[in-house]
């Protein structure tokens, strides 16, 4: 009689762990994905790891610019920073939602994905000064367009 109860005080145990670390994953993948953007739209913001940083894209030629802002102006600065300021397509292949950003695991480099032809492009930002930085396809996949 004891060891059934120790066993199921054990299962008991294990079970409220399962369900808590449930319902933080949840909380996670919720506050990852808020609030929802439409897709067809020219800009989007995209949230960093940073809680005073966004990106923002426009989703029609590539082009990106850190945002940052700030609840006390003597402790922080509201800009909205380039990164890349050139087009990546030609004025004619330009559209809503040809672009996307992905995360990466480095809370200070995302994926830049041109949805019609599969290019990725590196993008790096940095909270330290100027020192902003955006990465070209390698050669391989610039020739491989070509082909």
């Amino acid at each position: 009689m004891k060891q059934n109860v120790k066993f199921l005080l054990t299962s008991l145990f294990l079970l409220c762990c399962l369900l808590v670390s449930f319902a933080e994953g949840a909380d996670k993948i919720k506050f990852q994905t808020d609030p929802l953007q439409r897709l067809d739209v020219r800009f989007r913001l995209f949230r960093t790891d940073n809680m005073w940083s966004y990106l923002l894209l426009d989703t029609s030629d590539g082009r990106l610019w850190h945002v940052t802002f700030t609840t006390d102006q003597d402790k922080g600065a509201r800009l909205k920073i380039p990164i890349n300021t050139e087009a990546l397509v030609a004025t004619s292949s330009v559209k809503n939602g040809r672009f996307t950003l992905y995360p990466t695991d480095n809370m200070w480099n995302f994926l830049l994905l041109d949805q019609d032809d599969g290019l990725v492009w590196q993008c790096q930002f940095t909270m330290d000064g100027n020192n902003f930085c955006f990465s070209v396809p390698n050669l391989r996949d610039l020739q491989k367009k070509g082909e």
